[in-house]
């Protein structure tokens, strides 16, 4: 009786570690996609900043907002700097069930950065227009 315990006990184990390490590829997946939708866009930032900039120095009246622009694509460059590292992180995680809630909530997180770094670049793409 024990023996049958024992084996389903680690049957059991098994299937969830199995469904664990599952659940956090198909995280890692979609959270590096996130990413890879981001970088590039990330990349562009500072030169946005510097032409939204540049046009603010030619008409003083643009200053305030140049300036919350900047402020914007600085703080999503800078989030995404600080996100990647914590995403590579979780993705060498080796418990699998860690892992699931490291990616889940960097995927969140993930998505944040993606809408806030859409959102400065638009911003700074109309006041250039």
């Amino acid at each position: 009786m024990k023996n049958l315990l024992a084996a389903l006990l680690v049957v059991f184990s098994l299937a969830c570690t199995d469904k664990s390490a599952e659940e956090a590829a198909k995280l890692k997946e979609e959270t590096f996609k996130i990413h890879d939708e981001v970088m590039p866009i990330s990349m562009n930032l500072e030169d946005l900043k510097a032409n939204v900039m540049k046009k603010a120095e030619a008409d003083t009246t643009l200053k305030k907002t140049a300036l919350d622009i900047s402020l914007a694509l600085d703080k999503a460059y800078n989030d995404m700097e600080t996100w990647m590292p914590k995403l590579g992180e979780a993705a060498d995680m080796k418990d699998s069930e860690e892992k699931v809630k490291a990616l889940t909530a960097l995927k969140a997180e993930g998505e944040q950065l993606k809408q806030s770094t859409l959102d400065a670049k638009k911003k700074a793409e109309e006041f250039l227009k």
